[in-house]
């Protein structure tokens, strides 16, 4: 079974919580949907070291959906705030996966 990775990013050193509680959620629901998923998280300023060395197959970020980000255009970038709250976040896993399934 392949193991997808979600990169969860966030703005400040202060979102560490708030990117652990989305990433853990995003492992947990897409587990449930019998994806293997591992989640990691980091601050905007070690975006560019992850791309290259981890390789993401998806970008959830806490911070909107910024266009100063340079990420490349076959990394699928979603907003990931419905995943703190928990409210209206469905809709995003819904396209998550519909993603994983196709990769």
């Amino acid at each position: 079974m392949r193991v997808y990775r979600i990169l969860v990013v966030t703005g400040v050193g202060t979102g560490g919580w708030t990117s652990k509680i989305a990433a853990d959620r995003i492992v947990e629901e897409l587990g449930k949907r019998r994806f293997k998923v591992e989640a990691r998280t980091c601050m905007v300023a070690d975006l560019s070291i992850l791309l290259k060395s981890w390789k993401p197959d998806i970008i959830v970020t806490l911070i909107g959906l910024p266009s100063h980000l340079t990420i490349p255009k076959d990394v699928p970038v979603f907003n990931g705030i419905c995943l703190i709250s928990g409210v209206g976040m469905e809709p995003l896993l819904n396209e998550i996966s519909e993603i994983l399934r196709k990769k």
